[in-house]
């Protein structure tokens, strides 16, 4: 995703159970019931692991999906505007990474009420992974689900649980063709931009919405990355960094898919041991899960929850 997301879309009612098309405003019943968010429940109010800048004066919390909180989220002990190159290079002194690690890109894209309707992701060797995911009333920021008629995307479009179990599935299979099935887990390593405060909170969520255990994958950010080492003052929204690293690629923006693939891209091509700055701006599933408070997020059975660690 790009850092700021200014479009207004059609707001969506949890309720119903009615799928409506943008045009003419047609209703199109749906036919199965399982596509809408489950009761949630919050508990443990008073377990709350947020990081604050450690800068003195400086109440940025990790607490918040804003821009300052990506590098606390990525187990920075400083905020965005805090982070120095100095610190970075210290980070990435003490910082050690197997040699089955395993990246993949991905991107998704959500309704107007924050469910994913499209769910896209390319591995380093160009295998990919699209679904379009069901949502409760469809509002389709790609402009290429969008033009799906009602009949087709009722077809092919994929119920969340459903959808995310084939996800983790896919980024195993790619993990066990990089490891030679020696690797685990938290060998994988999920590039988003502005994954910190978008992408992999969404992703988490819904998964623990429909009562799945999170992988223990590692989370990055890549526009942590161009902030603060590669274009520090200057745009670093996906699509200004698509026309300038990947200028030969046709980026369709808001297309999960085309987002995740140029993402590869200009993080290859502009990020110098691209591998090791990716792994330098991440954190442990666990430590992300704390930072950002999802560790108090319940769904009808508690989930269990590891040690934190970075």
């Amino acid at each position: 995703m790009d850092e700021i997301e200014t479009e207004t879309k059609a707001s969506s009612n949890p309720s119903s159970d009615y799928t409506r098309k943008s045009k003419g405003m047609r209703k199109f019943r749906t036919t199965v019931d399982d596509m809408w968010m489950p009761p949630t429940s919050t508990i443990n109010d008073n377990n709350f692991r947020f990081i604050t800048c450690s800068r003195s004066g400086c109440s940025t919390s990790s607490a918040f999906s804003e821009y300052n909180a990506m590098t606390l989220r990525a187990g920075f002990t400083t905020c965005t505007p805090h982070t120095t190159i100095d610190s970075v290079q210290k980070r990435l002194s003490t910082t050690s990474m197997n040699e089955t690690t395993t990246f993949i890109f991905y991107d998704i894209e959500v309704t107007s009420t924050m469910e994913i309707e499209q769910l896209s992701a390319v591995s380093t060797t160009g295998q990919h992974f699209d679904i379009v995911v069901k949502t409760s009333t469809r509002s389709n920021a790609s402009p290429l689900i969008n033009k799906l008629s009602p009949m087709t995307y009722m077809i092919i479009a994929t119920e969340p649980r459903t959808a995310i179990e084939g996800f983790v599935l896919w980024v195993n299979k790619i993990m066990n063709e990089n490891t030679s099935r020696i690797g685990s887990e938290s060998d994988v390593v999920m590039v988003a931009h502005n994954g910190m405060c978008h992408d992999h909170v969404l992703l988490l969520k819904t998964m623990m919405v429909w009562g799945m255990n999170p992988p223990k994958w590692r989370f990055a950010d890549s526009l942590p990355i161009f902030k603060i080492a590669v274009r520090p003052g200057e745009q670093s929204n996906l699509a200004t960094l698509a026309y300038i690293y990947a200028p030969w690629f046709a980026h369709v923006q808001h297309d999960a898919l085309s987002d995740a693939t140029v993402l590869k891209h200009v993080v290859m091509a502009a990020v110098p041991n691209w591998t090791m700055a990716c792994y330098v701006f991440s954190c442990s599933c666990e430590y992300f899960i704390r930072s950002v408070g999802l560790n108090t997020f319940r769904v009808r059975n508690p989930l269990p929850f590891p040690t934190s660690s970075q």
